[in-house]
């Protein structure tokens, strides 16, 4: 791995996570949508109920707290088991766009996990809201029953499509 990962988005996302199985991990979508209030191309790995809390208020556009909750609750994750992995398009000047997580494949000899998404487009025949949009997906991924490894790289990849309509 001595090239540089960084993919032509720009993102290369370096933490601290727990060892994850090798080879293709399970995940599922928690949350997926075209108007969250992040409008800042964003790619996350979320290791706690706190992390969890503060971005889905964010994201959501909402304080969690008590008294002023104006976003849904964030889904109750087993932290033990598993992370969540994010990523947020940004602002898009349109709607017809979407991101979903594809897969995430990990190689737990090297302490990488590579998270494998894919930004659809609308084609031009595509009929679209004309309003400012900012696709998201959060997504839980399993982990193995091993220690945390600290300084496991994630490489968020991202490929795109184009919706024909």
């Amino acid at each position: 791995m001595g090239s540089d990962p960084t993919d032509e988005t720009g993102f290369n996302t370096k933490v601290e996570t727990q060892t994850v199985a090798t080879g293709a991990v399970d995940t599922e979508e928690i949350d997926t949508g075209t108007y969250g209030k992040i409008v800042e191309g964003t790619e996350v790995v979320l290791r706690s109920e706190d992390e969890l809390a503060a971005f889905w208020a964010e994201l959501h556009g909402g304080s969690t707290s008590a008294g002023g909750d104006t976003s849904p609750d964030p889904p109750q994750i087993d932290f033990e088991t598993q992370v969540v992995v994010g990523v947020v398009l940004g602002e898009r000047s349109s709607g017809g766009y979407s991101v979903d997580v594809d897969q995430v494949v990990a190689n737990g000899s090297e302490g990488t996990m590579r998270v494998e998404v894919t930004e659809t487009v609308p084609g031009d025949a595509c009929a679209v809201t004309q309003a400012l949009t900012s696709p998201y997906v959060l997504a839980t991924v399993d982990l193995q029953d091993e220690p945390v490894d600290s300084g496991d790289e994630v490489l968020f990849v991202r490929s795109k499509q184009n919706d024909p309509c």
